[in-house]
């Protein structure tokens, strides 16, 4: 079987690839035109690690996929990557596997950037230029890379509880061409959420400038980064799934507060797909990741490799 490393997965996922393939799965999602089984969660307390099997396929798509993406957050101190993973990819017609791509788990997190960045596009007004975001890993520097694809950012305040980190993170952003500097979400119009929190990172007050908010962490049950009661006062809640973002999204824990009804969202899909700009008030996006996305871009790269 063809085993494709990393190094030929980067030279194939460019901005354009990923933001491609990522655009298509969310709209043929939102149309009914995927397979997504329940996502596979396990979850390893005793070495602060996490691994997550998604599959998918999009209607008339070459190829499906499956993907395993971990987390081991303690790696780091003895000299391996806190994140890795693999994706095997299967011709849809005759289901032969076609590759494994062995991505060290850079595919989930490229489309995961692609995704948060194409709904905050989306729903963020086209005057604003000026972003907060909370956390200081991976995504959260990574959010801030993919959507400066897409519109002109001036300033970036970093929102984290360690000093240390936020300063690191703000020094990355630097280093990719980006004005970042620590601060508070106050008075940030559009506000993006990256971390592992399991209990809201701020009051619902703490975002009252906010035009828009994706939430991108909430990617396990019992997580959560956002004050349910946020949602009230949101006029579009936009989730890439609905059964997801119910059973372990910050939307759902919203409607497990009573804030708002299980029907109250729309399909980040629809709003991509018919153009939906921001309308007055708030909008949120929660994402929690489909396994359509994930094959999308597994078979775009593999495709762009020949």
């Amino acid at each position: 079987m063809r085993i494709v490393s990393l190094a030929e997965v980067r030279a194939a996922a460019s901005f354009d690839v990923v933001f491609g393939a990522v655009r298509d799965a969310l709209i043929a999602h939102a149309a009914g035109a995927t397979q997504i089984p329940p996502p596979m969660h396990l979850v390893f307390p005793d070495a602060d690690g996490d691994c997550h099997v998604k599959a998918g396929y999009m209607a008339g798509a070459q190829h499906f996929a499956v993907k395993i993406a971990s987390g081991f957050y303690r790696n780091s101190a003895i000299g391996l990557p806190n994140n890795n993973g693999l994706v095997l990819v299967v011709d849809a017609t005759n289901g032969v596997p076609a590759a494994i791509l062995a991505d060290e788990g850079w595919l989930t997190a490229w489309r995961t950037a692609a995704a948060g960045a194409l709904i905050t596009h989306a729903l963020t007004p086209p005057e604003v230029s000026d972003i907060a975001v909370m956390g200081t890993g991976l995504q959260a520097r990574l959010q801030v890379v993919w959507l400066r694809e897409l519109r002109t950012l001036n300033s970036v305040r970093v929102w984290g509880r360690r000093a240390d980190e936020v300063n690191r993170l703000c020094t990355e952003l630097a280093e990719d061409g980006i004005n970042a500097s620590p601060g508070e979400i106050a008075g940030a119009e559009c506000v993006i959420t990256a971390t592992a929190a399991t209990t809201p990172l701020a009051p619902a007050e703490a975002f009252s400038s906010a035009v828009h908010v994706t939430a991108l962490g909430t990617d396990l049950p019992g997580k959560g980064e956002l004050p349910p009661d946020l949602f009230a006062s949101a006029s579009i809640i936009a989730t890439d799934d609905h059964e997801q973002c119910l059973h372990h999204g910050d939307f759902g824990n919203a409607v497990r507060a009573g804030v708002v009804s299980s029907d109250s969202d729309v399909s980040v899909g629809t709003v991509l797909r018919d153009g939906v700009r921001h309308r007055s008030g708030l909008s949120i996006a929660d994402l929690t990741g489909i396994g359509a996305a994930d094959a999308a871009v597994a078979s775009a790269v593999l495709t762009a490799l020949g």
